[in-house]
This record gives structure tokens, sequence and C-alpha cells, in this order.
């Protein structure tokens, strides 16, 4: 669009309160901007400001599902980070931003958490501060192949929460994009009057695991009580815990942890990785050469059975090309389960009021943490092979005398090698002896608000300016370059490093090293990588409202209607040795080069982005009925409509979308409320401006096995050897927003014989289309193969041309003779369909005082009912292949069809608390629940036949913990505001479910922390 930006501003605008009057939003409940108690430290007060209307002071009551989470429910949780704040929120799906999930650079690393409600996905929850948007973490994370982005919720300090508002609906019609799945406002505690201080203490039972917290605030009035001034501070750190203090996360081979279950025996849990540091080789040489009668070889103990050279020193070589299970390495070996880390943060909040009629405010914040952890050894990718030179000093396989006239030590006897030495390629290596990488990631935040709010007349408005900024840098120790290894690897001197000389020859030998090369031959190759990121969020807006516009017979209605634009930007720096600036050449092996010169990472360029995003939005409360007007059966009965209009110009798109919702409440205390809502979110950033990620994945060439089991080489395609793939990852600025139509259906009962208590139910369902995606390598490949059975081919797919010995391969067979896969391109797309739906269950009861003490009851849960991912035209293509019996059984297509229960997605969770209170004494108990899920990763040998398609996989336990607390706040003498709080989490010390994964359970659903004592001690003045 070519207008300016003031002009787009004054149509937005005007296009806004044009619409108010016809089309406008829904409110979910009050929202207000009275201050809080004078004493604000003792402040229990459930008075609601609800994410969902911009209609202040309207008197909108359980139109919308809400959960809000309040201070007592917060001490309840017993939380240490945001992360663990918003997982006891059952709505909250699983979090793909955990520092269990780092494994890689290409990861978002650190002390970093995500919120993802419903489920539907990382990036489809809006996450609102004080009613502002927050900025989102520098990193991105992979998502079904594809980078999703979210804001950091570490940074929001349980410490300086009021409460949590959860909107369980779409909203995109009143915050715009991202709002898919619902809102998440956090509000702050400002406007406090005094001060407090306090500190806590925990301890993981049987562990070495340690947290240590003081954090403290103050507030007071100024200026004749017209300006506040709250401060707050804090500072955590954390020990951290290493995966050999945790049964399930100590050994990659969970073998023992099964016995007694359907599934003791099954290879499937010794997920031992075939890197390790008995390396595994192709000698250049014809294979009867050597008593190996295989150019390839691999190192193991020379006490294992199929040696066929004699290395010395325990050890042996082996024909073959996959190391033996007995040999494999345990990646967990020396790892971090939870990060040493430290969190520190600070926040002020400032109001003036000049007037009746106008307040300023200013909210700035600043957090910093810094994480460290420890994680395998690098090792080779299988893409990307290293050439060991024949006059490499340590090649068994070398020269009788080097080239400078010294005779050669290593060269082993009773080969027909000739003199000159054979050229060794290193297929399969860790470098063990390098040390476990190390991951430091530190991270800085800012936040600046900045705002006039009021009226005129009955008008309020609100206006501000947010700026917020995030930085993080990721090093990476104990890494490898491709380029200098090599260098190490082929001198010709004692200086060499080594890698033919194994690991552990006697014991475990997939635990470490014993033989390890001295760290003067390793230094030299031993780099550090860095990632660098930032993203910044700059806001401005201009809302107005009336509470009162006009009275219909059924009340007040009200009109609200704003403006506001933003501009988002993002980084990625990485290290050049990563983004293509220092890249490898293969000095052995002719032709090979990478655009990475780090050993076991695919190159990733750097990216950048920015967005500026105009919209525009209107809303209006119209109550049609009161309980005054005495219509049978209708005692309520209350509208809300909304609109929004949003433009994007990096993608030069616009969203205009609905949203109406109304209640009926038949008689006092039954209401039944509904919404329907349309919805959008843009492609994030990275998805429009990745120019092109290059990964390598191991996968099964579905082709090449197909030729090999119609030869009679290959049983089937379920044992096809999977093999390094180069993936080509592409973003473009044709993506279309994500589209979304969500409806919900609830009822609110009061029963007026039980003052006190509320329960609620809600139904709800989310349909998207044009979901953002990758196809999928893998995917690919098997299109590849329906072609080819059909004449054609996949054109994503590039392959080399055929050599003579796959012609002769494919010779007789039904496909035409093809050669390796050079690269698969799999751009992303606005791909598949997905439709969601579910349940809420809510009861709240504050039982009437009866001389026992205040009591109060909690309870909140989630059922959802179907999770179901529809093919587009290129995946449905492969459904209906394998459904007509043109693939084979063994082509899988994932991530397609019911996906409830499957890797996550739990039918059931819940959330409960009972709190009693007398006098001095505050005791609460907290329970929650996480429901099973099926890991597809493991299924049984010997199958059942069931009409569930799941029944074969391995069932993943459900969890349930309860958190237990006491406190007792002195009232008198010199401890008077003092408060001392025990507390016990995970009372049972409750292990998460084991589960198929890398460190033995789902860590976007459970947590590995099992019981924790705490103390706190706390002082207000």
């Amino acid at each position: 669009m070519s207008t300016t930006f003031l002009s787009r501003l004054a149509l937005m605008c005007t296009g806004s309160m044009i619409a108010a009057a016809s089309v406008t939003a829904p409110a979910l409940a009050q929202q207000a901007d009275a201050p809080p108690p004078a004493e604000a430290e003792e402040d229990v007060s459930r008075e609601i400001i609800v994410t969902g209307t911009q209609i202040q002071g309207a008197k909108i009551n359980d139109v919308l599902p809400v959960t809000v989470v309040d201070e007592v429910d917060i001490a309840n949780i017993a939380a240490t980070s945001g992360d663990e704040l918003f997982r006891a929120i059952p709505q909250a799906g699983g979090v793909a931003f955990n520092e269990q999930n780092d494994t890689t650079v290409n990861n978002a690393r650190g002390d970093a958490a995500s919120i993802n409600l419903r489920d539907l996905g990382t990036g489809n929850t809006l996450v609102l501060i004080n009613g502002r948007r927050m900025v989102l973490n520098p990193g991105f994370q992979t998502e079904l192949l594809v980078p999703v982005v979210s804001p950091d919720t570490n940074e929001i300090a349980p410490g300086s929460v009021r409460r949590i508002e959860v909107l369980r609906d779409g909203a995109s019609a009143i915050y715009g994009a991202d709002a898919v799945a619902g809102v998440v406002n956090t509000v702050l505690r400002g406007n406090r009057k005094g001060g407090f201080i306090e500190g806590e203490f925990r301890t993981s039972e049987g562990t070495s695991l340690d947290t240590y917290s003081v954090a403290g605030g103050y507030g007071f009035d100024f200026a004749g009580g017209k300006a506040n001034l709250t401060v707050y501070g804090g500072y955590f750190h954390e020990t951290g815990l290493p995966n050999s203090e945790r049964a399930y996360a100590a050994d990659d081979n969970r073998s023992a942890l099964v016995v007694g279950t359907p599934f003791e025996g099954d290879t499937q849990f010794n997920n031992r990785n075939t890197f390790g540091p008995f390396g595994q080789f192709d000698i250049q040489a014809p294979t009867n050469r050597t008593p190996l009668a295989d150019d390839d070889f691999y190192l193991q103990p020379s006490t294992f059975t199929g040696c066929r050279i004699d290395l010395g020193n325990g050890l042996c070589a082996r024909p073959g090309i996959t190391p033996d299970v007995a040999v494999r390495y345990n990646t967990n070996f020396g790892g971090t389960l939870i990060s040493e880390k430290t969190r520190y943060n600070a926040m002020g909040l400032l109001s003036y009021e000049f007037s009746s009629s106008l307040e300023a405010y200013f909210e700035g914040s600043y957090y910093r943490s810094e994480s460290e952890r420890f994680i395998t050894p690098a090792a080779i990718l299988s893409a990307v092979p290293v050439g060991i030179s024949r006059n490499a000093y340590w090649n068994p396989f070398g020269p009788v005398t080097f080239p400078g006239g010294a005779a050669n030590p290593n060269r082993i006897p009773g080969t027909t090698i000739p003199t000159t030495g054979a050229d060794v390629i290193m297929e399969r290596y860790r470098f063990v002896d390098a040390g476990n990488r190390s991951v430091n990631v530190t991270k800085d935040s800012y936040r600046l608000v900045a705002g006039l709010r009021g009226n005129f007349g009955a008008w309020d408005f609100d206006t501000g300016f947010v700026y917020s900024e995030a930085r993080t840098t990721d090093l990476e120790g104990n890494r490898v370059s491709l380029t200098l290894l090599q260098q190490a690897i082929n001198q010709s001197t004692p200086q060499a490093y080594n890698p033919f000389n194994g690991g552990c020859v006697t014991g475990d030998p997939g635990n470490g090293d014993c033989t390890p090369n001295p760290a003067s031959s390793i230094d030299p190759f031993r780099i550090e990588v860095f990632r660098k990121g930032g993203t910044t969020l700059a806001l401005a807006d201009f809302k107005v409202s009336n509470a009162s516009l006009f009275t219909l017979p059924g009340g007040d209605v009200g009109i609200a209607a704003g403006i506001e634009w933003r501009r988002e930007t993002f980084f990625d720096d990485r290290d050049p040795r990563l983004d293509g600036t220092i890249t490898w050449t293969d000095s052995v092996i002719p032709g090979v080069t990478f655009g990475s010169d780090v050993v076991g990472t695919s190159p990733s360029p750097d990216t950048s982005g920015v967005r500026n995003v105009w919209s525009a939005f209107a809303e209006t409360f119209v109550p049609l009925v009161s309980e005054d007007m005495d219509i049978p059966l209708v005692s309520a009965l209350n509208l809300q409509l909304a609109g929004r209009l949003e433009h994007f110009d990096d993608i030069n798109q616009t969203a205009i979308v609905p949203r109406v919702a109304a209640s009926w409440t038949t008689i006092p205390g039954v209401t039944f409320r509904g919404a329907w809502s349309q919805g959008f979110r843009a492609p994030n950033l990275v998805q429009v401006n990745d120019e092109g990620t290059t990964r390598s994945n191991t996968r099964d060439d579905f082709v090449i096995c197909q030729a090999q089991v119609e030869k009679g080489q290959l049983s089937g395609l379920g044992v096809c050897p999977g093999e390094g793939v180069i993936s080509f990852r592409s973003g473009t600025d044709q993506l279309e927003p994500e589209d979304s139509e969500s409806i919900n259906l609830g009822v609110v009962l009061e029963p007026g014989f039980i003052p006190g208590l509320t329960l609620t139910a809600d139904y709800w369902r989310v349909k998207q289309t044009g979901l953002v995606g990758t196809f999928g390598d893998d995917n690919a490949i098997a299109l590849d193969l329906l072609r080819r059975l059909n004449g054609g081919s996949n054109p994503n797919v590039i392959r080399a041309a055929p050599t003579a010995e796959q012609i002769a391969l494919f010779t007789g067979t039904s496909l035409a003779p093809a050669g390796e896969i050079i690269q698969v391109l799999d751009p992303y797309l606005n791909l598949d369909s997905r439709v969601s739906s579910g349940w809420d269950f809510g009861l709240f009861y504050n039982v009437p005082d009866f001389g026992a003490g205040d009591i109060r009851l909690r309870f909140n849960a989630a059922r959802l009912e179907s999770f179901v991912q529809s093919a587009g035209t290129d995946g449905q293509e492969l459904l209906d292949g394998i459904a007509a019996g043109a693939l084979p059984p063994e082509v899988v297509v994932g991530g397609l069809g019911q996906l409830l229960e499957i890797e996550g997605r739990p039918k059931w969770r819940f959330s409960g608390s009972v709190n009693w209170g007398m006098g001095p004494v505050d005791v609460g108990l907290f329970a929650q629940y996480v429901g099973q899920v099926w890991d597809t990763s493991v299924s049984r040998d010997l199958p059942f036949t069931s009409d569930d398609p799941n029944i074969n996989f391995f069932r993943v336990d459900d969890f349930l913990t309860f958190n237990l607390n006491v406190a007792y706040t002195f009232e008198k003498g010199a401890l008077d505001g003092t408060r001392i709080r025990l507390g016990v989490n995970n009372i049972f010390d409750e292990d998460p479910p084991l589960a198929d994964e890398d460190l033995g359970y789902f860590s976007a659903l459970h947590s590995p922390r099992g019981r924790v004592f705490r103390v706190e001690l706390r002082k207000t003045f």
C-alpha cells in the first residue's frame, strides 16, 4: 500500500468508529482501573479485569469462558518460574520451548518456555502483560518441522503477579493475530503501599538440585497522594541436576525400566547411538585386501564376537556398517537434566493522577537469565563423512613408510593393502574424548510502557506506547571444526589425533572414553560456536470506550473502538562456521563440500526480518433483556459483537474477522453462553524470511529399497537402512495467514440454595485451515516412490544420475533406474487443515462462614475430545496410494488423522485446590493431573488386532501430583508482619511417566523434579 503511516491511522480510526455502531466486539468481563485496597500485601480481593473486552466499566458477566489464577492459586502452585505457573493451567498444552528440548543449536535453548493453549500449536496463543503484547523470545523452535515462535513465559516472575487471566476462546477480533486459541493476560501488582522482602530455599529429595531465591518490593504514594511508585526486584539461582541422578534419564538403554511390562525385552527401548568413540570406517580399497573381506568396518573390544583384525590394546575391527548394539553409545552420559541457572528481574510501575479525568502511567522491567548445561559430545553427520589420508599417522591401513622415509609403526600386518597405503573414510564417530558439549545461554530483556488514560465526559480512553527488546547469546563449547579436525587427523606425526583408539574396552563401552587422545591433539580443532538472536516490539495504540452510550430496556449499551500500530523485528546471527562464511571442503574425498564447518550441525544462514502491522477494531455490548423486564425464562439476554481489520506489510495481506457472543440467563443462577468467531495467525517472521536452511537427517530411500525388496535383497521396506539425506527448507513472503473458526457453547450454574458455588461447563471447537508447514522430506521420498511406480517422479526429490551398479539393481523391477538423493526441497507452504474440540469444566466454591474458618474449593478440568489433522493435496495423494495398496504398508504418513493422545495431547488435564484459613494459619492443598498418551516411537513386536489404531503403541502413564503448604503469619511483637511457609511439592515423589524420549519422559508434559521441600520466609513492612 502506498498510503503513509498517518493516513493509514486516520483511515482505520474513522473505520473503527463507524463500525462501532454496527459490528462491534464481544466482551468477557468487567475491566476497571480502580486501584487496589490500601494494604496491597494482604489484598485477596477477587475483582476481575477480564481479558476479552475493551469496554471499560461494562457490566458483562459470564459471557465468555475465562480462567483466573489469583494469588491464592499462585501460592498453591508454588512455581519457581512462569513456565511452572502456566503449566498448572489445564487448558495449556505441551510446552515446546523447554530446557530439556535443546540438544541442537537450531533449537531455542536456555532458560526459556512457551505456552500453547488447547495444543493448537505454539504461536496460536496471544500473551499479554497488563493488556499489551509481550515481545517474542529471540530463539525459535521447530514444531512439525516448521519454526515456531513464542514469548518466554519465564520472564514473568510469579512474585510480581496479581493474577493471570486466561480467555479460553479465540480473540483475534479483539486483540488481533496469534489469539486463535485464546489470550493469556498477566496482571501485575501495582499501587503497592508498603513493602515486603522474602527468601525461599528448595531442595529436591535424593538429588543435588537446590534452589535459592530472594525477592522484594516496595510501593509508596507521593505528590499528595496523586502518584504511586511500586518497585520489585528478585534473584533466583538453581544448582542444576545431572542426568545420572534420575534412572530414566541416565541411560539411553531403558530396557531395565520396562521389565514386568508387555514391552519387556523390546529392543526399541535401547536407544544407544551408533555414533560413539568406537568409530565406523570405509577403506578405500577392494574388499579382498584385508581379512575383513569388506571395505566397511567398525571398532569394538576384542572380547566381543565377530573380530577379524586385532588392533592391540584390547581393540579389534569387525566388518559391517552398523556397530553392534553392545558397543553403541549412551548419549545421556555426562549430560544435564536441569540446567544450572540464575535469574535477575527488576520492575517499576508508576502512576500519576493529573486530575480525576487524566492519569499517566509507566511500566519498566528488566530480566536476565543465565543457564549452563552439558549435552552429548559432538558426532559427525551421517551425510557428511570425513576423509582420512593414507598418510595419517594413526591410519592402520597407511603406507609402510611415511613420505619422509620414517617407518610406520601403526600399519597392521596381514593385509594386501598397497605399500603406499589406502585412504579411509570416517562415517560414524563421536568425539567423546573432547568432552560433553557445554551450552551457555544468556538472555537480556527489557520492556518500557508509557501511556495516558482517563475520560472526557462519558468516554474513557487509553493510549500508550510499548517498546520491548530481547537478546540472547547461545555459546556452545567443545564443538569440533571439520577443517581443523581433518588437519589434526591427517598429520603424519604422533601428535595427530587418533580416531582408531576406541573407547572403553572393559566395563560398559557405551559410557565415556577410557582411551582419550591427549588434550594437545584435541585442542587444535576444539572450538566454541555462537548463535545470537534478538527481537523487538514497538506498539502504539489508542482506544476509547463508553459503557453507557445509550440505554435500552435491557440496560446500558457499551461501545469501544481503537487503532493500533506495531512493528516487530528479529535477527538470527549464526557463527561464521555455520552461516556459510567458513565452509568445509574435504581434502581427501574429491568434490565433497559442506556449507557448515561444524561437526554434527547443518548450515544455517543468518536471517532477519521486520514487519509493520496496522489494525483497527470495534466492539459493542448490547443488553437486550434484563431481569426488570419480567420476561418468562429470560432473566437476562446480552449480545456482543466485534470486528477487526489487520494489515501485514511484509506479506501484503489483510485479515478481517468478526465475532459474535451472547449470554442467556433463563432463571437467576442458570446462564447459557456462546460465541462464534473467526481468527487468523500470520506466518511468523522466521517462516517468511528464512532464505534456506539445510538439514541433514537419517531417512529411508524408499525408491532404492523398493528395488532391493523386489530383487530379494531386503525382506521389506520396514528394514530399509536409513541414510543421510540433505533437506532444504525455505520461507517465502507468499505465505498467507492461517484462518480459523471458533465455536464456544457453555452453561454457568450459580444455585441460590448453595451460596458461593459456581459450576461451569463449556464446549469448544476450532477449525484451522491453511496451516503453515512443510511436507516433510520423508513424505517427499515416499511420494517419489508412489509416482515412480506410476512412471513419474517427485521433482522435490533431486537425485544424481544412476550409476552402473544402480542401473543393474533396477533392471527387472517395476521402477526405472534412480540415483542417490542429492537433496530434498521442503519449502514452507500453506498445507493442511485441523479441527479440534473439547470441553472445560469448572467448580468454584467459597464456603459460607460457619465458624470453621475460611474454606475455598477450586476445580478446573480440560477434556480434549478430538484433534484431527487433514492432509493437503500431496498428503492426500500419499494416503490414497497407501489405501489403494499402491504403496507398501511400511510407508506411514505421520502427523495426519486423529492425533488425540498422540505424542502428547492427553484427553484429560485438571487442577484442583482446597484452602483453609483461620486466624494466622493458612493451609493449601493443590492437585494437578495430566492424562495418558501414546508414544508412537515404540510399538509391540507382536501386534494386537483391535479397532483402536493406537493399541500397539507404548502407553505413557498419567501423572498426578499433590502440593501442600502451611503458612503462619505473626501478628504481634517483633515478628509482626512476618510469615513462614513450609511446603512440599509432589508429596508422593512421583517420577514423570516413562516414555521413549531422549531423557526418558515427555518434557513438554511432565516434570523431573520429584518431591521438593521448600521453606519461605516473608516480612512485610
